[in-house]
């Protein structure tokens, strides 16, 4: 005598059976995006105080060329290529410059896709380091892995030199303690070989950091309009109370009219 499944049981099977089935469709492979080439090719460059042995440094005006091949095992669906600025490490500014802003979507089709991407800097280009991101998505909804990206280092044609800051009277040196509600001073010299006047982009910043910390504050700016190429600058800040007692790096830096960064003063400072 043949004995019989209980109901449930069947249900229960049928169940795993199509539960198992439909497991064998997931993608869940990420594509993968090689680079077979980048002009500018990319070289060794500090950036932001870190090593990075495969930044890009280009001058507006210039094509980056970018040639990228695209495989999935299944199907591609789209490309998103990303270039933004990294001012400050990663503050973002509106300057009278142009920018250089780039959010393309690009649409995919197939297991295999290799093309070109020429992306054009714009002439007047606000100098600085800028940030680009290739990443691409399969019909899944898989993405390549985040890792594909570069520090660009962006030049002006019209003002490839830095401005030049020095120190004229630090409060007591290069190291220092003060209180919570007390006011630094700091004077400094700012020299460039253009006008300050020039794209209205010069100015001295203030910025500081826990040590051990890699979030700056702003702490404080001093716009330089003048049609003069050197002045003496007094920067003041009042320490707020609530920033925790700690020990700190403050930075000054001096830029030009087209946002090309000087050299870095550095401060160690004991906040009590």
């Amino acid at each position: 005598m043949v004995q019989k499944l209980p109901l449930v049981l069947i249900a229960a099977l049928m169940i795993l059976g199509l539960v198992a089935c439909d497991s064998d469709d997931v993608d869940d492979t990420p594509p993968v995006i090689e680079f077979r080439s980048i002009i500018p090719e990319p070289g060794p460059m500090e950036v932001c105080g870190e090593f990075d042995p495969n930044a890009i440094k280009i001058m507006g005006g210039e094509i980056l060329a970018v040639d990228a091949l695209m495989t999935d095992d299944i199907a591609l669906s789209q490309l998103k290529i990303d270039v933004h600025p990294n001012f400050d490490c990663h503050g973002h500014r509106t300057m009278s410059t142009e920018d250089w802003l780039v959010l393309d979507l690009v649409d995919l089709e197939g297991t295999e896709v290799e093309e070109v991407f020429e992306l054009e800097v714009p002439e007047m280009v606000t100098a600085g380091f800028y940030h680009m991101q290739f990443r691409v998505v399969d019909e899944a909804g898989n993405s390549s892995p985040a890792t594909d990206f570069w520090n660009l280092h962006v030049l002006n044609p019209h003002d490839t030199i830095k401005p030049e800051l020095s120190a004229i009277d630090p409060p007591t040196g290069n190291n220092f303690s003060v209180n919570r509600g007390e006011q630094v001073s700091f004077q400094v010299n700012i020299s460039d070989n253009k006008d300050f006047d020039f794209s209205n982009n010069s100015r001295v910043e203030l910025t500081y950091r826990r040590t051990g910390s890699s979030n700056f504050s702003t702490a404080t700016e001093t716009k330089l309009t003048e049609a003069v190429n050197e002045a003496n600058l007094t920067i003041d800040f009042t320490i707020p109370q609530t920033l925790v007692r700690d020990d700190y790096l403050f930075f000054l830096t001096g830029y030009d009219g087209v946002n090309n960064e000087s050299e870095r003063l550095v401060f160690e400072v004991e906040i009590n």
